[in-house]
């Protein structure tokens, strides 16, 4: 027996009263048409549908209902936080420009930085991130391996000046995200952490109704390492992955490997041959000219990278992924301007590695240290390791090579992965074809190790008593982002489909006419949902049939039930899931009931 009953009776009914509404009172409603700028489904159907509104690019209003679903993505994720032992915190959204100094990205990340200054001309950021404020708050509490390992997390609004704010909620500069930081005595027990938290993060997803592929991407201005992203396939997505279904294997274009064919590693070697030529500056018209498929090309980029310049050797159908190669170098890239061609004696368009080193030895340069193309490095991408026979520019205008081989006729210092992977290419496990997909990033999370730590003096004592660096993690997932993804992931050309996990109620209750036996019933079935506690939202407008299906095939509650003159003749209501096509009747002394297993299924 409960010892004070009039607590919890007051708890049910001010908790009761959150789950439900009468539509007439509703703040938000829904409109004919969608916004003129809405540029993507999300912005389209959340707007329109009365969940957003949007203040200005990147910036929205969350209205009752929109509300109510992101209060359940939240849940969703503390609970998955939660069980992997995450302490949740609240840390300020402005951050003195210092901390932003002390980790060098007050300039790495300037392009995204709001500023503002604050009394006294204090310099201040709006936090696009809070590595700069968790890594000083954990080091005035850490001093010792017994207070490791820990987590913490904040569900919080971050600001972003992103220059092209776009797709609704999906490209913000004001969003709301969940993120969280982990802090370990070693990389092995990073490692072992990092593995719970990409569970939790599936298990996020699952149940929020979506199905993520783990993508492996670069860790951009957040990390060195690499990082993995949560992907939802969706024709609105900004991002591009490539997919191997049987291996469930997904990567970013960024990062991704994959196995190409080699046509041409059977032939043997022919004598090599200057060929003049009159031709375009590209590949097709190469290949065109000499009468060969575009793999027989050799193509060469020279990019500038720190004092120097460096050769990068491709096959003719390839592209270099420049992401990769400025990992591999270490450092920024570009490509090198046409007046640095000509200052290093390169011809454009007729670029070759042939004759521009010492093919019987010499000295060994690394690349970007040599600033004269005589002894200019050249790297290669694996792809031309066994093509035999490329034809290429000879660093002449209008003259050719043909019968061009490696290893024989030029240099190739170091061969790596440099190719930009596309669809067609085979999987690097099981040589299936991989399949390019559009899909929206739905969170991402990084392996910090001491980054941060260093920065800000952030160590610990081991049992030796020796002063280490603590090691770190952090883990985010953008919970407006999450709103917007749901919709792009669970719609039709009626409306939203919320998933019963999110919706912002689960039955979508109305009437039909103004019937006064209708009414009555309507009112005594709502008031029965009310007693039972179950989320309902009332239509109780005396508007068309029309308006109000369209209404709620629009809004997408998962269950819609009606009580109009037709079903009362049959003692009953029409019972029409949200994902289904055709409704059935319900008998009235069996719709409670039904509508409780609904709930609880």
């Amino acid at each position: 027996m409960l010892r004070y009953p009039w607590i919890y009776l007051c708890l049910y009914l001010r908790f009761s009263r959150l789950f439900f509404m009468r539509y007439s009172k509703l703040f938000g409603r829904t409109k004919l048409e969608a916004p003129h700028d809405s540029d993507s489904i999300n912005a389209k159907y959340l707007t329109q549908a009365g969940f957003a509104d949007k203040l200005t690019a990147g910036v929205y209003y969350f209205l009752p209902l929109g509300l109510r679903v992101l209060e359940k993505v939240k849940n969703i994720i503390r609970e998955e936080m939660n069980a992997v032992e995450g302490q949740e915190i609240l840390m300020p959204s402005l951050h003195p420009l210092e901390l932003w100094e002390t980790t060098g990205r007050n300039k790495t990340a300037d392009a995204i930085l709001y500023r503002t200054k604050g009394a006294g001309d204090k310099d201040f950021v709006f936090g696009p991130s809070h590595e700069e404020a968790v890594t000083p708050l954990a080091a005035k509490f850490v001093k010792s391996y017994k207070d490791l390992p820990f987590s913490v997390y904040q569900i919080q609004t971050k600001f972003r000046n992103e220059p092209r704010a776009k797709s609704g909620l999906l490209r913000g500069r004001e969003f709301g995200m969940k993120d969280m930081y982990s802090f370990h005595t070693s990389d092995a027990d990073l490692d072992l952490y990092y593995e719970r938290v990409k569970e939790a993060y599936m298990n996020v997803y699952r149940r929020c109704g979506l199905t993520a592929y783990v993508v492996e991407a670069g860790g951009g201005i957040f990390s060195d390492k690499l990082s993995h992203e949560f992907s939802v396939e969706t024709v609105a997505g900004e991002d591009k992955i490539m997919v191997c279904k049987k291996c469930n294997v997904a990567q970013n274009l960024e990062v991704a490997e994959g196995k190409i064919h080699n046509p041409h590693a059977d032939e043997k070697e022919l004598p090599m041959k200057e060929v003049k030529v009159e031709r375009e500056f590209n590949i097709e018209a190469s290949a065109k000219a000499h009468d060969v498929p575009e793999t027989k090309v050799l193509k060469t980029i020279i990019y500038k990278v720190g004092g120097g310049f460096v050769g990068v050797c491709i096959r003719g159908d390839l592209q270099v992924n420049e992401y990769k190669l400025g990992k591999f170098l270490g450092a920024e890239i570009r490509t090198a301007s046409p007046k640095e061609l000509e200052e290093l004696g390169l011809v454009q368009g007729f670029i070759s590695p042939v004759g521009m080193q010492n093919v019987t030895g010499g000295p060994k340069h690394k690349p970007g240290e040599v600033a004269g193309a005589e002894g200019l490095s050249f790297i290669g991408d694996n792809s031309i390791k066994e093509v035999k026979n490329f034809v290429t520019g000879a660093n002449k205008k209008n003259v050719d090579l043909i019968n061009v081989n490696v290893g024989r006729d030029f240099v190739i210092e170091t061969f790596a992965d440099f190719l930009t992977v596309e669809k067609g290419f085979k999987c690097s496990k099981c040589d299936l074809p991989l399949e390019e997909i559009k899909a929206v990033e739905a969170g991402n999370i990084f392996k910090l190790g001491t980054k941060y730590s260093k920065n800000f003096d952030l160590y610990f004592t081991n049992e030796k008593g020796e002063r280490n660096l603590v090691v770190m993690g952090c883990y985010g997932i953008g919970t407006t982002r999450m709103v917007g993804t749901i919709v792009e992931a669970s719609h039709d050309e009626k409306g939203i489909i919320w998933p019963k996990s999110v919706a912002p109620f689960l039955v979508h209750m109305m009437h039909l006419g103004e019937d006064e036996a209708v009414k009555s019933e309507a009112e005594k079935i709502y008031k029965e949902l009310l007693k039972a506690g179950v989320e309902v939202l009332y239509d109780d407008r005396n508007d068309s049939a029309g308006k109000k299906f369209n209404d709620a095939d629009l809004i997408g509650i998962p269950l819609r039930i009606t009580i109009s003159n037709r079903t009362l003749k049959e003692g009953s209501v029409e019972w029409k899931l949200r994902n289904e096509k055709d409704g059935k009747l319900v008998k009235l002394d069996k719709v409670l009931g039904e509508i409780k297993d609904f709930v609880n299924s």
